[in-house]
């Protein structure tokens, strides 16, 4: 499936190995039974339509183990039910070993992919503003955020912050400790570095604006009414500050409410549904005789 980009295969190649040993403490004794030196091969089937993503997690597993895995199939390309995605070559014991916890991340990064390029869809059908962007947040399965966030990214999404060291994201417990919103960012603004965007979380229309007079990078809308964030939104407008702070919506986000929150105008639209919530996609391995 071409070359894995060697810097991602460090993120995840221990983590990769980890999830290996959590199925196979000491051996397989299911597979004892099978010579050690028998050699075989089998294929990876896609059991319903969707987005695949994760066959560079499964080559880099496959690839532990001692076998060879040659994808039929891109991540991020759509599948078909009862289409061949993957063919994997090498010892038979391995292949048996590998091939629950090779499914289970196929099935999960695939369904986070198609989740994601729904919701893009429907943005992209709706928005009334070009950049508008579907979103993942920290709402993440330990251990497997990158992977998560990779099959966003894949699936057309935007990846938000990775981690706490990407940028400033102010939220209500913050707003707690400090106080007032203008006071708050102020302080950031004065003692973080200049290399990093500062976000502030608001619920309010008062506090939007409060946050974009002060000077936030991005403004979240949380939880807010669609009508008090269009109200927000022509706030700041009224301000003369649209054009440098980003609008971001969160909360009450589905198939449903899609249309909605583009029709807000807001410029990015972030949601756990497309981590958390995706359903998994499903996937079966085959021996072949």
């Amino acid at each position: 499936m071409g070359m894995i980009d060697p810097c991602y295969r460090l993120l995840v190649e221990q983590k990769i190995a980890d999830f290996l040993r959590e199925d196979v403490h000491f051996e397989d004794v299911t597979s004892a039974l099978i010579s050690a030196n028998e050699t075989g091969s089998a294929i990876i089937v896609a059991k319903e339509d969707g987005i695949i993503c994760g066959l560079a997690e499964v080559e880099i597993l496959y690839a532990i183990l001692g076998c060879t895995l040659e994808a039929k199939k891109v991540d991020g390309e759509p599948v078909e039910k009862s289409e061949v995605v993957a063919t994997i070559s090498g010892p038979i014991r391995a292949l048996l070993q590998g091939e629950r916890t090779a499914l289970n991340l196929l099935m999960h990064l695939s369904g986070v992919a198609t989740k994601t390029r729904e919701f893009q869809a429907i943005v992209e059908q709706e928005r009334v503003n070009p950049r508008c962007k579907i979103a993942a947040t920290r709402k993440t399965i330990p251990g497997l955020r990158v992977m998560e966030k990779r099959a966003v990214k894949i699936a057309g999404g935007d990846t938000h912050r990775w981690d706490l060291d990407d940028m400033v994201l102010l939220k209500d417990t913050h707003r707690s400790y400090f106080g007032d919103v203008a006071g708050m960012v102020a302080k950031y603004k004065a003692e973080t570095s200049f290399t990093k965007k500062i976000e502030v979380e608001v619920e309010t229309v008062d506090d939007a604006l409060l946050a974009a007079q002060a000077g936030a990078d991005i403004i979240m809308l949380d939880n807010m009414t669609f009508e008090d964030m269009k109200e927000a939104l022509a706030a700041i407008e009224a301000a003369g500050l649209r054009g440098s702070v980003i609008i971001e919506s969160s909360g009450n986000v589905d198939v449903s409410t899609l249309p909605e929150h583009a029709h807000t105008g807001v410029d990015l639209i972030s949601t756990s549904a497309i981590t958390l919530k995706a359903r998994a996609l499903d996937f079966s391995q085959e021996l072949i005789p």
